[in-house]
């Protein structure tokens, strides 16, 4: 399986099929995303695909020093489930 990032979407492939997909945009000068829906294909659900795709971008966030803003309800939930990842959190 393969990532490949877009401007508004981090999407996971096997070969040509679309497994998953986190769409995104930005606010406070492109500091912080915000995550606006998490989607997987329902051939591949079950099997923590999501869980996988959002520690992947999640790896992005915070190697380039940005926070997010979670809108997507797996999103919130996954954050609220994994505190080592709070810091990315987007302050209100």
């Amino acid at each position: 399986m393969q990532y490949n990032w877009s401007e508004n979407k981090l999407s996971l492939l096997d070969n040509d099929v679309l497994v998953a997909s986190i769409g995104f945009s930005f606010i406070n000068d492109n500091a912080t995303y915000v995550v606006e829906h998490t989607w997987v294909n329902d051939d591949f659900r079950g099997q923590g695909i999501a869980g996988k795709i959002t520690r992947e971008f999640l790896k992005k966030v915070e190697k380039e020093r940005k926070t997010i803003l979670p809108l997507c309800s797996y999103t919130v939930n996954f954050m609220k489930k994994h505190p080592e990842y709070s810091e990315l959190l987007a302050k209100q």
